[in-house]
């Protein structure tokens, strides 16, 4: 059987998922080469929720919320902390009526696959719930106990311990400086130390840095980052009395992070034409720590006297800064690009850990079966190709 050689960019969730679910093929020969270790880069600052429901992702995608959820927990059952798995369970709050539906839907869609879910209006309840949230100007808010959020480089090195069992090969602290091509074909990559590797596919898995890596192919990628910024809070009295749950609102996000606070401004709620929100920076300039903007920290403190004025007072502990890879429609890349045998997948922006398993699935099968699933046309590059 002749075998099909891939290479992949990027050794973060969406090239280790993709690098497993190919090596799950006989005929599959694949390569992973990553600048610096297995789940670094934008999937080590991911916040990891993969919450049964709320705004995150569109209803309409609800199956790919759950084979990633669920890949998840077989993980965890497999082998202990494989994922990163805290069951913190998740409050999703509903400001306005249109949340409200998407809520109540996600939680029928929860309940269909089996999973508790309960709409709540009683405000006491919700406080038994969350006692530092505020009920004020609120309607309601979707509860589950089922999730919480897992840890993106746990699940990557998950996913390339698999990968290497299956055959797959990883070279780490490995730059990628070169496309190589003949015509509008790929044809395989040149690595820092000038040694070529010639494949059949080359696939981009390099989130934040696809456009850079994009150039390489002379393809113009449209992705735009936008700034992930996480503030760490140590909450009045240093310690929780209760399980924090993952708290969701359409703004913002928060969750349990040891003894502190984790929060997170929503990535849906960004603006792509604000240049304080989104532009085409360069991710390797982000610092390890800090880098955070003023404007973010009063936005998010503006939302916690509103939301959870019992958290307020909290201190800053740390903060750091990552940037999303997004798209105009906040969906990601996947698939084919103009340049023959150049695939992408990346523009995940806030969702990599949701989408990347069932992504990299049907990208496997469409790169070793040439079946094109439905997700591969609804993220389709071609969608997005007058802005290219």
């Amino acid at each position: 059987m002749e075998k099909i050689k891939i290479g992949i960019i990027g050794g973060g969730i969406a090239g280790t998922a993709l690098g497993y679910y190919l090596s799950l093929y006989d005929n599959a020969e694949i390569s992973i080469f990553e600048k610096d270790r297995v789940g670094c880069g934008s999937t080590a600052k991911s916040a990891g929720t993969v919450c049964l429901f709320d705004d995150s992702l569109s209803n309409r995608y609800w199956d790919v919320r759950l084979y990633g959820f669920e890949t998840y927990l077989k993980m965890e059952q497999e082998e202990k902390g494989s994922a990163g798995f805290d069951k913190t369970g998740t409050l999703v709050v509903a400001t306005t009526p249109e949340v409200e539906k998407v809520i109540k839907t996600g939680i029928a869609l929860a309940k269909a696959a089996g999973y508790e879910g309960e709409y709540i209006t009683d405000k006491e309840r919700i406080k038994q719930i969350l006692p530092d949230i505020s009920t004020e100007h609120i309607l309601g808010a979707g509860y589950t106990k089922d999730d919480g959020y897992f840890d993106g480089t746990m699940i990557s090195n998950t996913f390339a311990k698999k990968f290497k069992q299956n055959g797959g090969k990883i070279h780490t602290m490995t730059k990628v400086v070169k496309i190589l091509k003949e015509g509008n074909k790929a044809t395989g990559l040149e690595t820092a130390d000038g040694a070529w590797h010639m494949f059949d596919y080359v696939v981009d898995c390099t989130g934040p840095w696809s456009r850079m890596t994009g150039e390489m192919a002379d393809v113009n990628e449209p992705v735009w980052h936008t700034k992930a910024e996480a503030f760490f809070l140590s909450p009045p009295g240093k310690k929780l009395n209760y399980t924090f749950p993952v708290l969701k609102y359409p703004a913002f996000y928060a969750l349990r992070a040891g003894d502190n606070i984790f929060i997170c401004k929503a990535h849906l709620s960004m603006d792509l034409n604000d240049p304080m929100h989104a532009g085409n920076w360069n991710p390797d300039e982000i610092p390890a720590t800090g880098g955070t903007d003023d404007y973010f920290i009063e936005f998010l403190y503006e939302q916690l006297e509103a939301t959870v004025p019992g958290i307020v007072d909290s201190g800053l502990v740390s903060s750091w800064l990552s940037y999303r890879a997004e798209t105009k429609d906040f969906l990601p890349i996947l698939g084919e690009t103009p340049v023959e045998g150049y695939l992408v997948a990346s523009g995940y922006g806030g969702n990599g850990v949701i989408e990347a398993p069932a992504a990299s699935r049907d990208l496997a099968k469409f790169i070793m079966t040439g079946e094109k699933t439905p997700l591969l046309e609804d993220w389709a590059f071609m969608r997005l190709a007058k802005e290219a």
